[in-house]
């Protein structure tokens, strides 16, 4: 494998190792709330105090993860959090554990994510070279995929084995191996200092403008994370799942087959390179709409995991094929100020659909709401496949060095 290198390598075992301890955390998080006599809504107060600090801070991450070496952005965020998950492991298994300090506790990991994930993505377009990204990118998305599969299959059985606490503790372990194991990276250059920090962020918008393809792909980006994963996964699915397939242990069954997808999809891109790249992407991203199709016209459990399998392998390839494109397109010193919006736009808009959804299957039913946002999600891949930016983008022999 001439593909992989010692900064890919350790990149990639470093996230995976973090990916599988912080899917089991989220677990523990839950039970440490509910064990003290919380509510659900305490539950969604802990997640929101996560989900807003890294709203405030991606374009922060973003334009710091371009000025300075990715590798050491990403070993303080990892060293920041691993400090947080131990001392909070330590106050969960003291019994001193008060909502604030869990939601202290989310907000400085939400801070550090937002450090974490542009800085993570330009170390990941620099480790590769451009005539295998496709398959690097395959293989890192298939390596964090079945991380965040078994870390949160397993996390309930953690839990249940040695409490929230120990998992906590687990978790800031793997965020210490993961500081340990990039701390082998080669520095990857001198500081990059060119302007202000807020020229640096209009300077990236000016990038992510200039790429007339982008926007509309990360609009259909957008638009999966809202109605995909928002609306479908977080309201509808398990909504219309109590109603017509039988329960939570069905629409868990429609899950791990979506994920079974994801990891089929990862093993399909290590062996195909399309040429039209964001022909594939947008449409394959069009599949994510089977899973909602099949529970609106009241298909069976086997045909709804089957369109479950469909979406998961959808969602994997257009992953793949857009940061092939971005590797290919997006200049490499502004590459983590592009993720970050990417981040942005997906990340941020996913709790809108969760909220708008409840309102909107009021209004039409679960069912009526599944066709409705079938429609607009199939309308937007329509529209961006349509764009001659997007289905002339192709993979040349040659790209950018990083």
């Amino acid at each position: 494998m001439n593909w992989v290198n010692r900064t890919y390598l350790l990149h990639l075992s470093s996230t995976v190792i973090t990916t599988f301890g912080s899917a089991a955390a989220p677990v523990a998080i839950v039970f440490t709330v509910l064990g003290g006599d919380g509510s659900a809504a305490d539950v969604s107060a802990v997640t929101v105090a996560g989900l807003v600090p890294a709203l405030l801070f991606f374009l922060v991450g973003g334009v710091v993860a371009d000025r300075w070496p990715r590798n050491l952005v990403l070993i303080g965020a990892g060293s920041l959090s691993a400090l947080t998950q131990a001392a909070l492991g330590v106050l969960v298994l003291t019994g001193s554990a008060s909502l604030g300090a869990l939601m202290t506790a989310a907000a400085v990991n939400g801070i550090a994510l937002a450090f974490t994930m542009p800085a993570s993505q330009g170390l990941l377009m620099r480790s590769v070279d451009p005539e295998h990204a496709s398959k690097a990118f395959a293989a890192f998305r298939l390596g964090l995929n079945l991380a965040q599969i078994c870390g949160a299959a397993l996390g309930g059985t953690f839990v249940a084995l040695g409490g929230p606490g120990w998992v906590l503790v687990g978790d800031a372990v793997t965020f210490a191996i993961a500081v340990v194991l990039r701390l082998g990276v080669r520095i990857e250059g001198r500081i990059k200092v060119k302007g202000s920090p807020l020229g640096q962020l209009a300077e990236g918008w000016r990038e992510f403008r200039s790429h007339r393809w982008l926007a509309a792909v990360i609009v259909q980006f957008a638009a999966v994370n809202v109605l995909a994963v928002g609306a479908f996964e977080s309201v509808l699915g398990p909504v219309q799942a109590n109603t017509s397939l039988g329960g939570a242990a069905p629409w868990g069954t429609v899950l791990a087959f979506d994920a079974v997808g994801m990891v089929l999809g990862g093993v399909v891109m290590l062996r195909v390179k399309p040429r039209r790249l964001l022909v594939w992407a947008l449409g394959t991203a069009a599949l994510t709409v089977l899973p909602m199709l099949s529970m609106a016209a009241g298909l069976p459990l086997a045909g709804v995991c089957a369109a479950a399998l469909l979406g998961g392998v959808g969602v994997e390839v257009f992953g793949v094929n857009l940061m092939t494109a971005m590797r290919q397109e997006i200049a490499p010193d502004r590459i983590s100020r592009v993720s970050a919006y990417q981040s942005l736009a997906g990340f941020g808009l996913t709790p809108v659909g969760a909220g708008v959804a409840g309102p909107i299957a009021g209004v039409l039913g679960a069912g009526g709401a599944l066709w409705a946002t079938s429609a607009i999600l199939l309308a937007f891949a329509v529209v961006a496949l349509s764009l001659p930016a997007v289905r002339t983008l192709m993979v040349r022999e040659e790209a950018v060095a990083v």
